[in-house]
This record gives C-alpha cells, structure tokens and sequence, in this order.
C-alpha cells in the first residue's frame, strides 16, 4: 500500500491498464482455448462417426458371413500395423463370440472405455478415451448394431488422439503471439494515452518549478480547459504575491522617512542641552534610531523573502561590489580578490544578496591587514546551496566570541565604526531565505564569515 501510494498518477493508471488488459487477455485465450480444443474434438468425432457408419453399413453387405475385412473404410491408416487408427467389431455383443479388427491392430485388441460419454445426437453412440495396445491415447466411438440375423455387434472406431493434442498446440501458438502483440500494443497505447493526458500537467509543473528558480516570471502558454483555470488562478496568486511584497516595502520606506525626520529633530534639540538630561536624550535618540534601523530592516527581509520567482547571479553581484570596495580601500591599500564560478545563481532578490554580501564585505574589510578574499563553491548536499566565503588576514576572532558578534546592536569594538547590526542583519537574512550565516577561522590568518544560500545551478 506504500508504493502504491507514493506511485505517480501516470505510474498507477499505467499499471492498472496493463492488469486489466492481462486479466482480460488471459481469460480471453484460456476461454478461445477451451472452445477451440471443443470444436477440434468434436471435427474428430464427427470424422469417427463417418467410419463408424461406413463400418455399420459393412455389416449389411453380401459379405458379412466372409469376417476377413466387412467393410473399406477407405483410409490406407487401417491397414498400417499399430498406426493409431483402428477398428473392431465383436459379434454377440458380450464379448464372447467372434472378434474382426482392422489389419493396423496387428493382431491386438482395443480396450473397453472406462468412463464412456452418450453423444447427444445419436443415443445409441459412446464416445470416450483409451490406451490403445501400444500405450498411445486413443479417441474411440463405438455402438452396438443388431444385424437381420439377430445377432447383435459391438462396433468400435478410434482414433490417434495425439492428432487432436496437435491441432491444439498449433493454435496456442499463434494464439500466444497474437495475445502477446496485442498486449503489447494495448500499453504502448494505454502509456501513449496517459503521456499525452498528462503532459499539460508536467508542463504546469515545469513552468511553476521556471518561476521559482526564477526563469520566468508568469505561467505562459496554452492549457487544456481543465487546466487553463488553474494556471489563472495561480498567476493571479503570483501577482497577488508580488504586490504584497512591494507594498510592504513601499510602507517600509514611508515609515523609515516618517520616522527619520522627527528623530533628527530630537537629536538636534538635544544637542543644545547640557547636562546629564541632554545625555540622556542622546543616549536614547541613538537607541532609538537603532532598533528603528533593525526593525525596519526585518520587516524588509521578511517581505522580500516570499517573492517567487526570483533568481541572481552571484558573479556579476560580486564584481561590482569589488570595484565599489576597491574604490573605498583605496586610501588603506586593501585588495579584494574574489573567485566566483559563472552561470551559479542565488534562489533570492539581488538587493538583499548585495545587502549581505555588501556588509559581510564591509566587515572583513574594517579588519583586513591587506587582502578580503571572496570565493564562491556550489554545494550538492541534500539541498542545492551556495557556500560563499568572505576571508580576510586581520587578527581574527575568537570562538567564544562568534555568537556574540551576530547578535544585534552588539559591538565588540567601539573604536571601529558601524551600528553592531551588520552582521545581525546578515545572519537574519540568511535564515529566512533557509540559509545560515557561520563564523570559522580563515586560511589567510583571519576570520572567515561563511554565507550559505540556496542556489539554482550549478556552475558552468
């Protein structure tokens, strides 16, 4: 029942035909069968019974008191010895008087039937099988004459039944075959028929499987009518989608300005204010601007992390984010040198991988001696990800520190400039788009900041 039901449709409706089509190929050939051996055996009796007569009216000619040969069957297989086509005549009835046979007997005697059969057309006429004298089977037709004399005769006529074995075994075959072909072409159009009633629904999944790796941005082309509304429904879901998310970034936006404006103003009043209660207004103004900063930015990623059908390019991202840096770390000669494999996307908006990338970036780079390094692997696991490694050669960090450091408006050095949100906000990026954000020791003396995203395809 497990495999049944993790079967696909195509699996199961395919399978069914063919049972079915078995079942009732098999039962066809076992009934034509059965009805072909019935008809053969009953051309054999009627062949028997023609003998029979011949034999019968034989009894009546002048040369009835002349026992040596009553009756020319015309069948040159009686006068063959042990040919297995006989018969045998024995007068009295009983047994007990004289016996003729034809000259194949060669000198034998043919054995009564152990379980006769009455012929429905003729009640004076048994029919049924027997050993003949050299262990062959035998077809006998017998019936009992009473002569104008008075005495009566037990007429027998048989046949090699093998002839009749023969004739079944020449149809089987060619019944087997026909059978065979024609099954054979009932699943090659059952599996026709299916591909074809199912092809619309591969192409439905092809083009949502296109939309979520961001190859396409609609569902397009022409659907039977069953499944034209689905593919409407689901556009308009997409679309739906799409509106939610750049709405919610659109109110994102207006309430970040909304907010900005009034908080500048507090800052700026408080600026003028002495003492320990201007410090405190300062104080909170910069808590404030802070987590308004990390509240918005959340928002911002939660919305953006529903889109479908989005899909960026890892190398081109990377490569201006190089000429943007290498411009920044002029003054500090600092070098950024980035390895990233063509063709390898991100499963996600490219503003949010230039955000975590850019501040990943940014980070390595406040720290760096000399050199940030970027480097870019795809990763085959169970799922398709994206490992992108952000290396740089200053003093590192330490392991007890790791967790620390990504936790929000949590700086570990406060000569350095940022927000403490950097990191924060990368690793909670990562996390709605299925990734994770690690810190491990860097190959160049460092910390390496390891960003794992979901990717779409391999490089190539």
């Amino acid at each position: 029942m497990r495999l049944v039901a993790r079967a696909s449709l195509s699996t199961r409706m395919i399978v069914g035909a063919l049972l079915s089509s078995l079942t009732v190929l098999v039962a066809a050939g076992v009934i034509l069968s059965h009805i072909h051996r019935q008809a053969t055996e009953q051309a054999f009796d009627e062949r028997l019974n023609v003998y029979l007569q011949a034999l019968t009216g034989g009894l009546a000619s002048p040369t009835e008191s002349d026992h040596s040969d009553p009756a020319d069957l015309g069948d040159p297989k009686f006068d063959l010895p042990m040919s297995g086509w006989y018969w045998q005549i024995d007068s009295g009835g009983d047994g007990k008087g004289q016996t003729i046979a034809s000259p194949s007997l060669f000198g034998s005697r043919l054995p009564r039937m152990v379980t006769p059969t009455l012929r429905t057309s003729s009640s004076d006429i048994l029919q049924g099988y027997v050993k003949g004298p050299d262990d062959r089977n035998l077809r006998v037709m017998e019936r009992m004459v009473l002569t104008p004399d008075g005495v009566w005769h037990r007429l027998r006529v048989a046949g090699d039944a093998d002839d009749i074995e023969r004739a079944v075994q020449a149809f089987r075959f060619p019944l087997l075959v026909t059978f065979g072909l024609l099954g054979a072409t009932i699943v090659f159009l059952t599996a026709l028929q299916v591909w074809l009633g199912m092809r619309p629904l591969g192409l439905l999944s092809t083009a949502l499987s296109d939309i979520r790796t961001g190859q396409a941005d609609r569902i397009d082309g022409d659907y039977p009518p069953d499944l034209a509304p689905l593919a409407r429904e689901l556009n308009l879901l997409i679309d739906s989608n799409r509106e939610i998310m750049e709405r919610a970034r659109t109110q994102v936006g207006n309430l970040a300005h909304a907010l900005k404006t009034p908080l500048s103003v507090i800052a700026n009043e408080a600026a003028a204010i002495d003492g320990e209660v201007g410090e405190k207004i300062r104080e909170q103004s910069a808590v404030i601007g802070t987590q308004m900063n990390w509240y918005l930015e959340r928002a911002r990623t939660a919305a953006a992390s529903v889109a479908l059908g989005r899909a960026t390019e890892l190398a081109p991202v990377i490569g201006g984010l190089a000429r943007v840096f290498a411009k920044l770390w002029q003054s500090r000669a600092v070098t950024l040198v980035y390895d990233v494999p063509s063709g390898l996307c991100f499963r996600g908006e490219k503003q949010d991988l230039e955000e975590m990338l850019g501040n990943l970036i940014d980070n390595a780079g406040k720290w760096a001696a000399s050199q940030v390094s970027v480097t870019a692997r795809l990763n085959e696991g169970p799922d398709l990800f994206v490992d992108v490694m952000i290396d740089d050669d200053g003093p590192g960090l330490a392991k007890d520190l790791r967790v620390e450091a990504m936790r929000r408006g949590r700086r570990l050095d406060e000569t350095r400039p940022g927000t403490g949100l950097g990191l924060a906000i990368v690793a909670d990026l990562a996390k709605l788009y299925g990734g994770q954000l690690m810190l491990e020791d860097s190959s160049l003396g460092g910390l390496r900041a390891r960003l794992r995203l979901p990717a779409l395809q391999s490089p190539s």
